[in-house]
């Protein structure tokens, strides 16, 4: 049986490529202030204790944020801003593991990405058997860009401008417009 989804939208009311990346500009921006602030408090702390958990921490804090905010209300708050809705195969918001499979691309990398400032100047009071990583992890890091880039062009060569992440999530980015007028059939929030 095909999902519901896929039997009610018309390809138009799915969330296209640009759209999507308009999406991801003004997530970008929304965040910028949050992560500059969490960097502040979170980069002197690595140093003065001489550990990388508190850089962890602030990595973990940000993507705990992204998936309550994909959970609860169906999108990040550049979605929700521009009316797009991330929902599963019966137009549901998705549920936490489908959150975590649709993020895992992301999730990795940027811990990547963390593991990999290790090596910076500014955290030299890091331990060296992390900061021993460094080297691995940018490459791994650089294999990861790549395949977030891959997962983003899935969106403009898919019938249903679905991305790798939302055929592996079971997830569909759709026009809040489009999810309003099955409200009363068949979706249910």
């Amino acid at each position: 049986m095909e999902p519901w989804i896929e039997e009610e939208l018309n390809l138009y009311e799915f969330v296209g490529f640009w759209k999507r990346v308009l999406i991801n500009i003004i997530d970008s921006l929304i965040l910028i202030l949050p992560t500059y602030l969490l960097t502040r408090i979170s980069v002197p702390a690595a140093e003065s204790a001489g550990s990388a958990f508190p850089l962890f921490i602030q990595f973990a804090l940000l993507m705990v944020f992204n998936i309550f905010m994909v959970v609860r209300y169906g999108g990040t708050p550049g979605r929700l801003l521009l009316g797009a809705r991330i929902v599963d195969e019966n137009g549901r918001y998705p549920v936490l593991r489908q959150a975590l499979i649709r993020d895992s691309f992301i999730i990795v990398n940027s811990f990547l990405a963390v593991v990999v400032s290790l090596n910076t100047e500014a955290l030299s009071a890091i331990p060296s058997s992390l900061v021993n990583w460094s080297p691995l992890a940018a490459d791994i890091n650089v294999f990861f860009g790549w395949v977030v880039i891959v997962d983003c062009l899935f969106v403009a060569f898919t019938q249903r401008k679905r991305a790798l992440h939302d055929l592996m999530a079971r997830t569909y980015v759709v026009n809040k417009t489009a999810l309003d007028r099955y409200q009363t059939g068949k979706f249910i929030a």
